[in-house]
């Protein structure tokens, strides 16, 4: 007989109280901590970063496209033209520009440029998720020297010969080779889960009414990036290796332990980028994570599935997907780049689907941020069940989506504007489908807490089954928490498809490096007809389906640790009650997560 961890005996009850008991914990400690202290006269201490935002480590970052980039220099010299002239000068060198899907190694690289300035004694580089959504914003912390600096000695533990230094291996002025070591570890419980219908969901009629499980993750590998000869070429790649376990019986399976090993990354690169011009070309191709824009249509959650055999579905460690070539040129403000995506689906659902398109960016790195998307799905066997019988793929799909960003809108600094919207049709049948919304934002950036509230209104149109045309959207990879991954756990009911929404999220920063906020949704079906989604649910009962409610805890801890504990709670409509076999209760979740990157 094979021994079985104790955890596996232990009650869910017990483990779903200390989850709860913890994130209580962690809200106390948030809610209670000091504000940040301000200067005198109202300012800022010097060094500190006036722009900052949530902030998020490098690796959750990675792939993710940059809105802004902006240099703050932490000691700034007694004449305001010098320094705007030096800002200009680092940014020049940095040669990142917004646009660009961000890299941990070609970051790298691009600091030791500005390292190597005379002017420049130390520099820091940080990470802020954008309010009200996935996109990234990157600051340069930067200190002078009034003197010409001496170009620095090779670090990491192989030219220090201490292992203090690691995960870096060596970085110079030209390369850097480091240590891929990402784990992570959660606790996660539901009361009530699939709003007390798991048999007609995912057919386990008998499961507990309050699972609970843990699921660890470990990420390891190695990564590098070397400039070629003296020329302004970088050849850059990484090889990582992904193992997820899951101890207890989640609310997808059954099975009481799994673990499994796989290849995460895989990928090599090339970058040719001339210091101080504004022409980069950057060419990725390989296993690596990969999202366009807003993770409307292809995002880096569904690129890689969790769950099922490869275990930690709630946990999440990998967001590879099997193939990408991603090619971008930027020039200035404008970005063209070339795509093609082939996600990591689990082999038991594997619908061999592979994405295309071009992309179209132009950001100011001020107030604008548009881009357009031109998407074709060459292959694929995921299935369209038509009103009449007869079933269609997705093989042949064909979409635009424009999108648009409008910050300091109306000259009112915090305030922000934007909209997307997605157009769908089909090369081999009539097919007329959209998707989008309108979001209104604004943060009071001066306040000690920086408090936050934003709106969005989102339509993903159903099918009517009394027309010709086939109308119901198809998400494709898209979405990701907080983002389009609408409702923690709605999205397990009812993707973005046949679905329109209401969404308002208020938020605070009481500390530095961390963010409280409380989403609300409010769920209703475009069409009652919902051939195609869920098993149970093939008609809806009526046109309201829900609300969600979420409150979520991010932190920052340091500039390793990265905590993210949350509890969201699915008030189910007459929408899903008035079809579902069994009484429908209001489906709990509890979740704490932990991401080190070392």
């Amino acid at each position: 007989m094979t021994s079985t961890s104790p955890l596996l005996h232990a009650p869910a009850a017990p483990l779903r109280r200390a989850i709860r008991l913890l994130a209580a914990v962690l809200l106390a400690a948030a809610c209670l901590g000091p504000a940040p202290a301000a200067a005198e006269g109202g300012q800022r201490p010097q060094g500190e970063d006036p722009n900052r935002h949530l902030r998020i480590p490098a690796r959750l970052a990675e792939g993710q496209t940059i809105e802004q980039v902006y240099v703050h220099l932490r000691n700034p010299g007694a004449e305001g033209a010098d320094d705007d002239a030096l800002r200009a000068r680092i940014a020049e060198v940095f040669g990142i520009r917004p646009g660009s899907a961000f890299s941990e190694l070609l970051a790298e690289v691009a600091l030791a440029e500005v390292r190597a300035l005379a002017e420049v004694a130390a520099v820091e580089l940080r990470l802020y998720s954008v309010a009200g959504g996935g996109q990234v914003a990157l600051a340069l912390l930067v200190t002078r020297v009034p003197e010409p600096a001496i170009a620095p000695p090779p670090t990491g533990a192989v030219a220090t010969r201490r292992l203090g230094d690691l995960p870096k291996l060596w970085q110079d002025e030209r390369s850097l080779v480091k240590l891929i070591v990402n784990p992570a570890l959660g606790a996660y419980a539901d009361r009530d889960p699939w709003v007390g219908n798991p048999g007609a969901f995912v057919g386990l009629p008998g499961q507990a009414r309050e699972p609970a499980v843990a699921e660890a993750g470990l990420e390891l590998g190695l990564g590098g990036v070397t400039r070629i000869g003296s020329s302004n070429a970088y050849v850059y790649g990484a090889a990582s290796y992904v193992g997820s376990a899951t101890f207890g019986r989640d609310v997808f399976s059954d099975d009481s332990r799994r673990t499994h090993v796989e290849l995460e990354d895989l990928y090599a690169g090339l970058l040719v980028a001339e210091r101080g011009s504004r022409r980069r070309f950057q060419l990725s191709v390989g296993r690596q994570k990969f999202s366009l824009n807003r993770n409307l249509l292809i995002g880096h959650v569904l690129g890689a599935s969790n769950g099922g055999e490869r275990a930690a579905s709630n946990l999440s460690p990998r967001n590879a997907y099997d193939m990408t070539v991603d090619a971008r040129l930027q020039l200035g403000e404008f970005t063209l780049q070339a795509w093609f995506a082939d996600p990591n689906e689990l082999p038991a659902s594997d619908s061999r689907s592979q994405y295309a398109g071009l992309n179209f960016k132009y950001n100011d790195n001020r107030s604008v941020d548009a881009s357009l998307t031109l998407l074709g799905v060459p292959r694929s066997e995921a299935r369209y069940p038509l009103p009449d019988g007869t079933v269609r793929t997705r093989e042949g799909l064909r979409a635009v989506n424009p999108r648009i960003r409008w910050s300091s809108a109306f000259r009112v600094p915090g305030l922000w504007v934007e909209a997307e919207w997605a157009h769908q049709w089909h090369e081999e049948f009539d097919m007329s489908a959209d998707g989008g919304g309108v979001w209104l934002g604004y943060q009071r950036t001066e306040a000690a807490w920086k408090p936050a509230v934003l709106y969005r209104y989102a339509v993903f149109t159903g099918d009517d089954p009394d027309t010709a045309t086939y109308e119901r959207f198809d998400t494709l990879t898209g979405g990701v928490q907080r983002d389009w991954a609408q409702g923690l756990d709605m999205i397990k009911l009812a993707t973005n498809r046949n679905l329109r929404t209401h969404r308002v999220e208020v938020s605070a920063k009481p500390l530095d490096g961390l963010e409280l906020s409380v989403d609300y949704y409010y769920f209703t079906a475009d069409t009652r007809n919902n051939r195609g989604g869920q098993r149970p649910l093939q008609t809806y009962g009526s046109g309201r389906l829900g609300q969600e409610i979420t409150p979520t805890l991010q932190w920052m801890v340091g500039e390793k640790l990265y905590i993210q504990a949350l509890a969201t709670f699915l008030i189910p409509g007459p929408g899903l009650r008035d079809v579902l076999p069994e009484p429908t209760h209001t489906w709990q979740t509890y979740q704490i997560s932990f991401y080190w990157f070392l």
